[in-house]
């Protein structure tokens, strides 16, 4: 493959251009009670996105800046004597005292005893390292956890046996490097499609109904040819300048050149191949280029100047630009020439796919925002435009920052900054300072890498719901914003903290800089993602299913469910699944079983040995995050039209929906498969080929 400038810097504006965000809608101002500002912080949320209660407490700070834990009600359950605590989102607290650090519950006592320890989080993952920097690490409720989990390097991989690095690269499809040498193609049973020393590389060229296609190199790396999933040579091998990418349209091209002295190029000759292997075009005047991103193919004739053409060889965008990059969908196509100030970046513009010129090649910038919608930069001011080339946001902001079509902060020179939507309508109003989102749990901050992405991060709350600060003349106000749909939810007259499912946050009184406790009167938006304060809860301990965050194997492959635990007097955990999810996982397995409802009987009927065929679109989906109440089921249940002794609880969402979870090893035991912890990954083993042992 030919690795040059113009490749190189197309490559990277492909993945700043192919973004898709979500619209929304304005907001109105909530209605609050407030209590008492007294302490000097909450949670360490004086700057916080989310206030994290962690069974029923928080860690707050008197007027001294000693730390404690404090309940909904401002009574104090952990006394004020630590220099700091930090919520981990799992019930657990790390701890500074001084030059020492540990790890205590909910309840004050010390789990990780305070010394010489540097402790710290990233991607849900607590990092303990001693005095000499060995370094153990743990996830946010305190179970073992790894060093790569830490720094999130999962990357998609998964471990097969026999094998080093393994990358499913399509469904059922993985690359995989022997650990004797040699790379591999392995089938969805982990077999050798093709073994490992028959080529020298593999790498995914693209996927085609499901089916990916590969470029393989020879064992010394001097010619290419294109496999299927199968091992099938679509494209002959041979000593290719350069190599396409599987087209929309089914296509794969091929080109070899002659490159002079000077770096000048000719004598090409390019071929295209359809999937099944057939050679349906050729060429000898022209490169020829298929990409995964272009209806058409790309094409040029002196090896400098790029446009697109039908496979009869119509020229449809005209062939006079240094590079051709995506618009974010096959029909356009954004085009560049070098810019003359900078010899790696390029003035942009904009064609359809057909070849009509959409917007001229005279911006610095444009990145797709889905919806049709475009970020211009023209070297001075961003604006928005849509695929027809009208700007709907005039070119006169400093920055935009676009979280969501729908939420786009839009920064002025002076600094200032408010909210619109694409259409440009006002969102949020002027702020005479830059907006900031509470993203983490002590920091807030707006990071320009991340600015299509309000997902939390850091602190374990997956809610939907963030807060914006927003400065005015009269002081601070929040706004709400619901950042999978962009919708401003409504806003309060403080500096607050995120909202709890039930309706707390923290505020900071502007007179005294102190934080207390909000409460939203009734009927403002509900928050049902984010966990419960606990305030008023009338939930005993007992009757608490913890949300767990154990590793599931399923025949060897990691399966996300929500799972939930009960704990005995001894804190030691009993897992959960909900029964659909598990037949929804097993469908296909030999351990795959049905899952339905006798309403006369009002009996939960299993029948083993049987495809899974009842699925009510609850299955791996939640309604609800965090710890919950839950209720012993008491419905009967039949295996195979037999009474079973199953322990099963319910858990009801805020639609007065209930939700079977069955303990996973009575599921293995009377559904016929094995369930085993492996204590070395921390992690709970389903084998679907296995009967029950109960080992």
């Amino acid at each position: 493959m030919r690795w040059n400038k113009k490749l190189l810097s197309a490559l990277l504006l492909v993945v700043m251009l192919l973004t898709t965000v979500l619209p929304g809608a304005a907001a109105a101002e909530l209605s609050a009670t407030y209590e008492k500002a007294s302490y000097y912080d909450i949670a360490t949320t004086a700057y916080s996105r989310m206030l994290l209660f962690q069974n029923g407490v928080t860690p707050a700070a008197d007027s001294k800046d000693h730390y404690g834990l404090i309940d909904a009600t401002g009574a104090v359950k952990v006394p004020f004597q630590y220099d700091l605590l930090e919520s981990t989102g799992g019930g657990y607290f790390i701890v500074t005292q001084g030059e020492q650090m540990g790890i205590m519950d909910s309840t004050g006592k010390m789990v990780l005893a305070l010394g010489d320890n540097y402790i710290q989080m990233n991607n849900q993952v607590i990092s303990v390292a001693d005095q000499d920097w060995n370094t153990t690490y743990y996830t946010a409720d305190m179970k073992p956890s790894t060093e790569s989990a830490y720094y999130g390097e999962s990357s998609g991989s998964v471990e097969i046996e026999g094998y080093g690095w393994v990358e499913e690269v399509a469904s059922g499809y993985y690359v995989a490097y022997a650990q004797e040498g040699g790379v591999a193609l392995l089938n969805s049973s982990h077999q050798a499609v093709v073994p490992a020393g028959q080529y020298g590389s593999l790498t995914l060229a693209g996927v085609s109904n499901g089916m990916p296609y590969l470029e393989a190199s020879s064992e010394d790396y001097t010619q290419t040819c294109i496999i299927d999933g199968t091992g099938k040579v679509i494209v002959p091998m041979g000593s290719y300048s350069y190599v396409g990418g599987v087209s929309p349209n089914g296509k794969i091209s091929v080109c070899t050149w002659t490159q002079g002295d000077d770096g000048s190029r000719s004598n090409f000759v390019s071929k295209l191949y359809d999937l099944t292997g057939k050679e349906v075009q050729s060429w000898t005047d022209r490169e020829v280029n298929t990409e995964t991103y272009f209806r058409d193919l790309a094409f040029t004739l002196d090896g400098e100047k790029y446009g697109t053409m039908d496979e009869s060889g119509k020229t449809l965008v005209p062939n006079e630009f240094d590079m051709l990059t995506s618009a974010g969908d096959l029909s356009k196509v954004v085009v560049g020439n070098e810019n003359p100030a900078d010899e790696w970046s390029y003035i942009l513009g904009m064609y359809s796919a057909d070849g009509q010129k959409i917007l001229d090649v005279k911006y610095s910038e444009l990145k797709a925002l889905g919806g049709d919608y475009f970020r211009v930069y023209d070297g001075a001011h961003y604006g928005i435009a849509n695929g027809s080339g009208q700007f709907t946001v005039p070119l006169s902001y400093q920055q935009l920052r676009v979280y969501c079509r729908d939420f786009i902060e839009a920064v002025s020179d002076n600094g200032g900054s408010k909210v619109i939507n694409v259409e440009n309508k006002e969102i949020i109003p002027q702020s005479t300072e830059e907006l900031y989102v509470y993203k983490d749990y002590n920091t807030f901050d707006y990071n320009y890498f991340d600015y299509t992405n309000l997902a939390p991060s850091y602190d374990g709350y997956e809610g939907t719901v963030l807060p914006f600060r927003v400065k005015t003349a009269s002081g601070y106000e929040t706004y709400y914003v619901d950042y999978t749909t962009g919708q401003s939810l409504g806003s309060l007259p403080v500096l607050a903290s995120n909202i709890t499912s039930d309706g707390r946050f923290v505020y900071r009184d502007n007179a005294t800089g102190l934080y207390g406790f909000g409460q939203l009167t009734q009927g403002s938006f509900s928050n049902p993602d984010a966990p419960a304060s606990g305030a008023g809860s009338t939930v005993q301990p007992q009757n608490v299913a913890y949300a767990t965050s154990y590793s599931i194997l399923v025949d060897g492959k990691a399966v996300e469910f929500k799972a939930y635990a009960l704990k005995d007097a001894n804190g030691n955990d009993t897992n959960y699944l909900k029964v659909r999810d598990v037949a929804y996982i097993l469908n296909g397995t030999q351990a795959q079983f049905n899952v339905d409802w006798d309403g006369a009987a009002g009996s939960i009927v299993l029948q083993t040995k049987t495809p899974y065929t009842t699925a009510n679109g609850s299955e791996m989906n939640s309604s609800f995050t965090g710890n919950q109440p839950y209720q012993k089921n008491p419905a009967t249940v039949l295996v195979d039209g037999v009474k079973t002794d199953f322990d099963a609880i319910t858990l009801t969402d805020a639609g007065n929906s209930g939700h079977t979870y069955f303990k996973i090893r009575d599921l293995g035991k009377y559904l016929g498969f094995e369930v085993t912890w492996d204590s070395a990954q921390g992690a709970i083993v389903i084998d679907t080929t296995k009967p029950y042992s109960g080992n």
